[in-house]
């Protein structure tokens, strides 16, 4: 098994979180700040959901979400999720989501984060390998489209594209290996792996990369 750094950061672009994956940096230094910032960000948002909670009558959400999360300092949806179906609020994740934490929903808080420029000067300062991460889930409102973020993405240096991952729905994996092609991106892959959740791969067991694609590996030879 082959172990290579990496970091997943948040940005803000269109109006809405996208993630970009920054994979065999030499340098750790910078990321130091920028996740303790973003911690405090993620932190600050989370107690601004809880107050939503609590003016829907769903109390102490901040205190038992954050009992649920592994790393306390990347308190996220998901572990609101996981206290609304521990206290039976709520009948699975999805349906904590749909009902309070999507975008624009009743207990959602929007973030800006980073531009999307300045995710990509600090991997390419740092001399890493810039991925997108899961294309197909993003959901932009007009004037803001994905080919437009795609084609931001490429012109600020952008590498590669996740084409097949756990978070795609049925037919993504396809069209974005089409897209990778005709924008001369190079193939990545992740299960998005959030914890084991019905429908959802383990790590490792989203669908394979197509064996005659060129990957991301092919940058990270020497990582």
């Amino acid at each position: 098994m082959r172990f290579i750094n990496g970091v997943e950061l948040s940005c803000t672009w269109g109006e809405k979180t996208i993630h970009v994956v920054g994979l065999g940096m030499k340098a750790f230094e910078p990321y130091k700040e920028l996740t303790d910032k973003l911690s405090r960000m993620r932190d600050e948002r989370a107690k601004q959901m809880a107050a939503k909670f609590d003016a829907l009558g769903i109390y102490n959400t901040y205190t038992q979400a954050l009992s649920l999360a592994g790393n306390k300092l990347n308190l996220s949806r998901r572990h609101f999720a996981m206290a609304l179906l521990e206290r039976g609020t709520v009948g699975n994740e999805d349906e904590a989501f749909e009902r309070f934490l999507k975008d624009d929903g009743p207990a959602f808080v929007q973030t800006n984060w980073m531009k999307l420029s300045e995710a990509m000067n600090i991997i390419a300062k740092t001399g890493g390998v810039a991925v997108l991460a899961h294309p197909g889930r993003y959901n932009f409102k007009s004037p803001y489209n994905i080919m437009d973020l795609l084609e931001e993405f490429k012109a600020l240096g952008g590498d590669a594209i996740e084409v097949t991952t756990g978070s795609h729905f049925v037919g993504e994996n396809e069209r974005f290996m089409r897209i990778a092609e005709n924008m001369g991106f190079l193939a990545s892959t992740g299960s998005d792996f959030h914890g084991f959740k019905p429908g959802r791969p383990e790590p490792g067991m989203q669908e394979a990369l197509p064996a005659e694609m060129p990957t991301v590996l092919e940058l990270l030879t020497d990582r």
